[in-house]
């Protein structure tokens, strides 16, 4: 297999025109990485672990797609182009900065004022973070889906406020992804502006370097403010795998947290659980029944983990969660 990756490689440059890169750890690295993705808790980029190095590479791209053109000629959306070709995708300091809205100025400032100063929901979600974090370390994961039975538990306050929580672990890489293309919250919760067309980024149109924003040096957000007509058929699509992949084996995230719709009310979450290691199944106190939880259990048998149940609105007096 290394062998025909350099063969692949040699007539990959000559049709660019360079001159080969030797990378000096190459003659070591494995190339059947569709066994070996997992690396010291990391992923490998799409463009080592998804395609045959000796296969030809002609991109396949829809006609609709904002395209870009490659050294060699060819037209195809910026993302595809990165993977393909290996050109800059960015890193986790090229990523354009913003600060955390409200004022917060910081992630505890912001959790604060998400729990409206409860110094108990913010030792909850502590502990939840910790007890997450030992099982991705046991086990080498760093992609969670965190959703619900229905709508209204509380999935975009728990996964909000679980990211800012890991954040605040000083020399850690936190993403958090607003993949709920039907009522898209993130971006209102926080209070934070920027590119926000989620089926754009997944469909390849721009790279992660345009999309992604960077609140701290511990924290990303993927943001979504669009809507599209198809949401579970983007989320379910080969290519939403690629580039999700490419993003991770770019910024080198320690977790990436995906804030999913309803499981029981569409199809988005179930058609996007190839691309995760577990899922948290959030659940309200109130209104949530226990023929709900079971029937998520049963959809997410034999697919991936899930990780835990978190109950929320557990206290009658005084609310705790924002609904997703």
């Amino acid at each position: 297999m290394l062998e025909r990756y350099k063969d692949a490689n040699k007539r990959l440059t000559r049709r660019l025109g360079e001159t080969p890169r030797r990378d000096p750890a190459s003659d070591e690295l494995p190339f059947d990485l569709e066994l070996t993705r997992r690396v010291n808790g990391q992923y490998m980029p799409a463009k080592w672990g998804t395609r045959d190095p000796a296969a030809e590479l002609v991109p396949v791209v829809d006609a609709h797609y904002d395209l870009h053109q490659a050294e060699d000629g060819t037209l195809m959306p910026a993302a595809q182009m990165a993977a393909l070709y290996g050109h800059d995708a960015g890193t986790w300091e090229d990523l354009a900065q913003v600060s955390l809205g409200h004022g917060a100025g910081s992630a505890l400032n912001a959790q604060t004022r998400l729990a409206r100063g409860d110094d108990t929901v913010l030792r909850v979600i502590d502990d939840l973070r910790t007890q997450l974090l030992q099982t991705l370390q046991s086990e080498v994961w760093n992609r969670i889906a965190i959703t619900a039975p229905t709508s209204g538990c509380g999935t975009t306050f728990t996964a909000v406020n679980l990211a800012l929580s890991i954040s605040r672990i000083p020399e850690s890489r936190t993403i958090l992804m607003d993949m709920n293309q039907r009522n898209p919250s993130i971006s209102r919760i926080l209070d934070v502006r920027g590119p926000g067309d989620m089926h754009r980024f997944l469909s390849g149109q721009v790279t992660a370097e345009d999309h992604l924003l960077r609140c701290s040096d511990t924290l990303a957000l993927g943001l979504n403010r669009a809507r599209p007509m198809n949401p579970a058929e983007v989320l379910q699509a080969k290519r939403t795998g690629d580039i999700l992949d490419d993003m991770i084996g770019t910024l080198c995230p320690d977790v990436v947290l995906y804030d999913l719709p309803p499981m029981l009310e569409y199809d988005d979450c179930t058609a996007f659980l190839p691309q995760v290691d577990g899922v948290l199944l959030v659940v309200d106190a109130t209104r949530t029944v226990r023929s709900q939880i079971e029937e998520c259990e049963r959809r997410l048998e034999g697919k991936t983990k899930l990780l835990g149940v978190i109950l929320n609105r557990t206290r009658n007096t005084r609310p705790h969660s924002m609904a997703a």
